[in-house]
């Protein structure tokens, strides 16, 4: 089970959050913040808007998407291939016993 846990985990937690940032509504303004920066009274936060970014990026609005946050289409890319990456390296790469040579 941990090893199932292990190999899955990291995908599925990016794409769960990737999915989360493309739906949310990037005009609304959240009260709230994650940034570990601003929870601890500094001001800068260097991911602010990337979120928004993403969202905005998904939706078309590439000048919106640029101005919420400069490095969120980057993001954006790194993101989906590193999802794609482990995908590849789970399911066509893996460890897959019965077509190597044991002879």
């Amino acid at each position: 089970m941990k090893k199932l846990f292990n190999r899955h985990f990291e995908w599925a937690a990016l794409s769960i959050g990737l999915l989360l940032m493309a739906v949310m509504n990037p005009y609304t303004d959240y009260a709230s913040t994650w940034c570990l920066f601003e929870n601890i009274g500094i001001t800068f936060c260097p991911g602010e808007g990337l979120g928004h970014s993403i969202a905005f990026f998904v939706r078309g609005e590439y000048h919106n998407a640029v101005e919420a946050n400069v490095m969120g289409p980057a993001a954006l890319f790194i993101i989906i291939s590193r999802i794609l990456y482990r995908l590849n390296e789970i399911f066509f790469k893996g460890n897959n016993k019965s077509s190597e040579y044991n002879g």
